[in-house]
């Protein structure tokens, strides 16, 4: 039974994350239309500023519209402001269209993250959302090489269609969403959720947020990737793929190191590890050892991901995780906010090889400090216990 939802947890994944990856070659598309790169940067962010924005009221609608119910309108939501894209390429239109697709986005994260940390059993959690977030790695070996090949053709119309058909499958699955065990269902039923301040006062609240916003500081970097390597000469998917295939060689074969090691322990190192592969990457000389940096990175967010995500059902009680889950997911796109942001003001100043150096300088000391921070949580832990 376990199994079963893992699968279709992993397939609701892939595809929501299909969306949003798709869209790691807008700054690709919006070049072939000669955007200027300050405003292909605001477009970009755009997205993440209104994931962000939106994060903590994604935890309220969860719990008073019910988990299902927020899943199937904000999918349908991503249908449609995905569909507008086809009718402009003005800046304005195409702003407003991106902020609703970011709220959309966001909304859906917030009700599928809840839902996996609620119907989960504890014992299983770990390696489950290893499973789990395997999906968010098809995408990078599916849509974003699709997206590459498609752009490099001046496919236009079809990489637009990739968003579309991929918000569709969320739709379908979400209709066909398991029931949560009864035990839970009857605290969402009846509304039983915790307040902010005993968020606040029961977790690790600001240890938590800082974790993900650094972890995914690293992460966001994946959105200039593209324009990155072409810069270089390189191909894009070359670390896309390598990136995937990673990932789920260390969730699947190296699974059991979620039940070994406290899952928090994992988010430093492997933050770490992501950076010192943005900065190798940044000296590759040729694909194949673009290839070799993108599965350093893989194995390196094939641990981190699930960590970090696993935070919510390890270290809050079930009333609280709908917000705890708002939390972690603004945390993460403040970061997917800035970076296109940094990266479209700093390129024209110091390129975007130099941009992207910096930036990997930057992660990599983050990964020294959310270690250091983990520790000194574990050794309270631990002092607490004597």
């Amino acid at each position: 039974m376990i199994m079963r939802l893992v699968a279709y947890l992993i397939a609701i994944t892939w595809a929501i994350y299909c969306y949003s990856n798709a869209y790691f070659f807008m700054p690709v598309y919006l070049g072939l239309h000669q955007f200027p790169k300050e405003l292909t940067g605001i477009l970009v962010g755009a997205f993440y500023a209104a994931t962000t924005l939106v994060r903590p009221f994604g935890g309220f609608i969860t719990e008073r519209a019910g988990i299902k119910r927020t899943l199937i309108i904000s999918a349908v939501s991503c249908i449609c402001a995905a569909t507008l894209k086809f009718f402009t390429l003005s800046f304005a239109p195409l702003l407003l269209i991106r902020i609703l697709m970011g709220c959309s986005f966001g909304i859906f994260i917030v009700a599928l993250t809840t839902y996996q940390s609620l119907v989960i059993p504890e014992e299983s959690r770990g390696v489950a959302f290893a499973y789990i977030s395997i999906g968010s790695l098809g995408c990078l070996a599916t849509v974003v090489p699709l997206a590459d090949l498609l752009l490099s053709y001046q496919c236009e119309k079809f990489y637009l269609s990739l968003p579309i058909i991929s918000a569709f499958f969320c739709m379908i699955l979400s209709i066909k969403l398991p029931p949560l065990p009864e035990n839970v269902k009857k605290t969402t039923e009846n509304q039983e959720w915790g307040t902010w301040g005993e968020l606040y006062e029961n977790t690790p609240f600001w240890r938590i947020a800082a974790s993900n916003a650094l972890f995914n500081l690293c992460d966001a970097a994946n959105i200039y990737l593209p324009a990155f390597a072409i810069a270089m000469k390189l191909v894009p998917s070359s670390f896309s793929v390598a990136v995937a295939i990673g990932a789920f060689t260390v969730r699947t074969l190296g699974g059991k190191i979620f039940t070994i090691f406290p899952r928090y322990a994992l988010a430093g190192p492997s933050l770490f590890t992501m950076a010192l592969s943005l900065i190798l990457s940044a000296y590759a000389t040729n694909n194949a050892l673009f290839f070799m940096c993108g599965l350093l990175f893989g194995a390196g967010m094939g641990y981190g991901y699930p960590a970090q995500l696993s935070l919510i059902g390890d270290l809050a009680p079930a009333k609280l995780r709908a917000k705890l889950s708002s939390l972690v997911h603004f945390c993460i796109d403040i970061s997917w906010f800035l970076i296109p942001l940094y990266m479209g003001f700093a390129t024209p100043h110091i390129g975007e090889v130099g941009a992207f150096k910096l930036l990997s300088i930057v992660c990599m000391i983050s990964g020294i400090l959310v270690t250091a921070m983990w520790s000194k949580y574990e050794k309270s832990k631990r002092a607490a216990k004597c």
